[in-house]
């Protein structure tokens, strides 16, 4: 399928491995960046960046691009960058809630039904003070949201109901997983390699997962018969870059970047939607939509709150400023019309 194209060459590994990042010369910078999975929806927003931070910089910046993760997995990521095994990767939250506990308010559920917006205020939350200290603390500079993908239901049987999830097994994470322990939900967590295989086998009898883009790449859409088109939180996916690599680039340089990045957090949600026309249309033929009716719906909008005040509390009896920060996120949708 179009989505999926595992790369990088054994020689590639090798060479970009333990090698620092490095300087040829004064025009010339080259910087290593790593992504956890082969060209697909995840790194669309990030080689844009990429292809764009060249072009502007007439090749004094250049990427070297290690595709299909042989430097390691997701939750790999921030540590890899901390150390510099590369420079520059693509990271979730949701996969680190430990090391980002703050930037992972942005994965609580049902926060908006607008995308853009919840990009737009991931972008300026992982700037605030208290956000930024997590990069800090893990030898990061923040750059911009990455592919910031929908999370949907897919499952075997209908879901129509709160009722009908509690039949369900589902295999959830993030903010989804959240509301559904707040329904005392049991949640399966099942890695993303061995889910197909799972859900084939229906030791888990739905999903919620990246859709519409992943489901399609994955084939989710020939495993499962029914499909939740609504978005359950959107997956936060920050890139960043080793602060030693960022502190050691030219002022110029820096400049660009961060003016790429910021142009980066509206093209990345456009570069999805092209990339989920067909996606959508596929698993329309693929599945039959369903949603919760809107009692039900009702009823999960509350325990949204709930778990929205949960998190917060959590926070605040870890000694970080969990309130304060769910507060600004929220505002910061509004601010921009989410």
């Amino acid at each position: 399928m179009k989505f999926i194209n595992t790369l990088c060459a054994g020689a590639m590994a090798a060479t970009a491995l333990f090698s620092a990042p490095t300087a040829a010369s004064a025009e010339e910078i080259d910087l290593k960046y790593h992504a956890f999975t082969g060209q697909g929806p995840s790194n669309l927003a990030t080689r844009w960046f990429m292809d764009e931070v060249e072009k502007r910089t007439d090749g004094k910046v250049s990427f070297t691009r290690i595709f299909g993760g042989p430097l390691g997995k997701l939750s790999g990521q921030p540590e890899n960058i901390k150390v510099g095994a590369f420079d520059m990767g693509d990271f979730s939250p949701v996969y680190n809630p430990g090391i980002f506990a703050l930037a992972n308010v942005t994965s609580l559920p049902f926060m908006t039904d607008n995308p853009m917006a919840h990009a737009q205020a991931g972008h300026e939350l992982f700037k605030t003070e208290a956000v930024e200290a997590e990069f800090t603390a893990m030898n990061q500079k923040y750059l911009f949201p990455g592919q910031w993908g929908s999370i949907q239901l897919l499952s075997h049987d209908p879901i129509r109901t709160i009722d009908d999830l509690k039949a369900a097994k589902v295999r959830a994470h993030g903010g989804a997983a959240e509301i559904l322990k707040q329904l005392d939900i049991t949640v399966y967590g099942i890695p993303w390699g061995e889910l197909p295989a799972a859900a084939e086998r229906k030791v888990v009898t739905a999903a919620i997962i990246g859709a519409p883009a992943d489901a399609y790449a994955f084939g989710f859409g020939e495993i499962f018969s029914y499909w939740d088109n609504v978005d359950w939180f959107y997956f936060p996916l920050p890139v960043s870059i080793n602060l030693d690599t960022w502190n050691a680039l030219p002022a110029d340089v820096q400049s660009v970047m961060e003016q790429v990045g910021n142009e980066t957090v509206a093209q990345a949600r456009k570069l999805l939607e092209a990339e989920e026309v067909e996606a959508r249309e596929a698993l329309s033929e693929l599945t039959e939509t369903v949603t919760l009716e809107p009692a039900e719906q009702a009823k999960m909008d509350a325990v949204r709150d709930a778990t929205w005040q949960s998190w917060a509390e959590a926070r605040e009896a870890e000694g970080l400023p969990g309130q304060a920060v769910l507060d600004e996120f929220l505002a910061l949708l509004e601010k921009h019309g989410g």
